[in-house]
């Protein structure tokens, strides 16, 4: 245990948890979900009946958006261009907005949230005369929840989605080849002679046709009026790496709608390829947790998943950003989540161990969208046995009290106290080790047995406080959000 002065902390099995302000109900929901509208293996009324398997009470949908990806040679992309689609709910969200609201009102004990995960960018090296390409950023999402009207859903900056952008170089290039109509047309029909040889010295002369010359120039032609129609480009070339301008517009459009914004796996890394004729074609994302840090007024990032992550770690990427909000240099918090991605039951997956568990003031679509855009839910890693539940997280401070995601406002000089309670499961004592993260620094670590209480206790001298806990067990682990002390 670290600490000195007036930082204390208690371990305290029997003490009494502060009563909260306002009566908050906890919802236990699953974040990242995929039916078979796109690449998920069960239909929504079979995810419901997991969902009641594993005590899931909130269903966070995150269909494909648009996952489409061409390539066209240079210069002609359009004439030349060669694409992969797969399923996915963007050119028509009606039907999928329509499925998910049929199965809410049949099934309606488990809150199904539709949502959506949109590529925003992907962008292409190599080419196909070295037989060597990759195309990077595939795996590199953005969530969207809270957008269900239909026209907003179907026009979200996307890749994939047909080009809305303008007029450049690349447009002329892309409209040269419909001029092959032209002279298809006068070669279709001009009659040109011919000269045939008839017998010993006999010539005559006759008028044909280019009928072989003119339908191919003006197929050519019309091939290329056809896919290169409006001739516009996208505001993002895919020959290029942007940067973070294509993610930013999507959280700032999704934003203009009162949406929610989540990454996606931001430290995941995707590798993969296959060979399309004699070309090697690889995709590749690389972790992208410093996009986090790039980008401004998105919701939430997956801080808990199957795989490494280091984002949350005490002092790491997420903690400047909450020190930045604290500060005023930044407008919103980022608030974390688990992250499920299921698909299906492939490699063990299940949909229950990776749970957000939303504290709502109702139980509903509402309530779940409102906790996660206010930051009142924490991340959980759970086995199908057992896992850990943070019953309490409580900041007081000269009679007021806050929880995650709230902000108290006292003089310089108040008294702190941070009470934290984690509990299991199933009722029973279980090793748990408790950190408490104070302005990105883990001030105490406690061993203990579930149920475990304890108290921190700091007084204020101005500085503003971000204070949050990770618990973890064996195969166990609860993240709290933060909650904001400011003088």
């Amino acid at each position: 245990m670290t600490g000195g002065g007036a930082l204390i902390l208690t371990l305290a099995l029997g003490l009494a948890a502060a009563a909260p302000a306002v009566a908050l109900e906890r919802v236990r929901g699953v974040l990242h979900v995929h039916s078979d509208a796109t690449s998920g293996d069960f239909d929504l009324q079979a995810l419901v009946g997991l969902a009641d398997q594993h005590g899931i009470g909130a269903l966070l949908l995150a269909e494909n958006h648009r996952l489409r990806v061409t390539y066209g040679l240079p210069p002609f992309r359009a004439l030349t261009r060669l694409g992969y689609q797969a399923r996915s709910v963007g050119d028509a969200p009606e039907r999928y907005l329509a499925g998910v609201a049929e199965v809410r009102r049949r099934l309606p004990h488990v809150l199904l949230i539709p949502g959506v995960e949109v590529m925003p960018h992907y962008y292409w090296t190599g080419s196909p005369l070295a037989f060597d390409m990759t195309v990077h950023n595939l795996q590199k999402n953005i969530l969207v929840f809270g957008v269900t009207d239909p026209a907003a859903l179907r026009a979200l900056p996307s890749a994939g989605h047909p080009p809305a952008g303008h007029y450049t170089l690349q447009s002329v290039a892309d409209a040269l080849p419909v001029l092959l109509v032209v002279p298809g047309v006068i070669a279709l029909l001009r009659r040109r002679p011919v000269r045939r040889r008839l017998g010993r010295g006999a010539v005559i002369v006759v008028r044909r046709r280019a009928w072989v010359r003119g339908l191919l120039l003006g197929a050519l032609g019309v091939i290329a009026l056809v896919r290169g129609w409006p001739f516009t480009v996208d505001t993002f070339s895919t020959s290029s790496d942007p940067g973070i301008a294509p993610y930013q517009a999507l959280i700032d459009r999704v934003e203009q709608l009162g949406g929610a914004t989540v990454w996606s796996f931001p430290e995941a890394r995707d590798v993969g390829e296959e060979r399309v004729g004699p070309v090697r074609v690889a995709r590749l994302t690389e972790p992208h947790a410093d996009d986090l840090l790039k980008s401004f007024r998105y919701t939430a990032f997956g801080a808990v998943y199957e795989d490494t992550s280091t984002f949350e770690r005490p002092g790491d990427g997420w903690d400047r950003l909450l020190a930045d909000y604290v500060r005023g240099e930044r407008s919103r918090p980022a608030w974390a989540v688990a992250e499920s991605g299921f698909h299906g039951l492939t490699a063990g997956k299940q949909v229950g161990p990776l749970q957000t568990v939303f504290l709502v003031t109702e139980r509903s679509e509402a309530g779940v969208l409102d906790a996660l855009r206010r930051g009142r839910m924490y991340a959980v890693q759970r086995t199908r046995e057992l896992g850990f539940d943070l019953a309490q997280l409580t900041v007081t401070a000269g009679g007021a009290a806050a929880g995650a995601g709230e902000t108290l406002q006292v003089p310089s000089g108040t008294p702190i106290e941070l009470a934290v309670t984690v509990e299991a499961s199933d009722g029973r004592a279980h090793d748990v080790r408790v950190v408490i993260v104070v302005n990105g620094r883990a001030v105490a670590l406690e061993r203990g047995a579930t149920p475990l209480r304890a108290v921190y206790r700091t007084t204020t001298d101005g500085t503003p406080l971000v204070l949050r806990m990770e618990a973890r067990g064996s195969q166990q682990r609860v993240l709290s959000n933060p909650v904001f002390v400011r003088p």
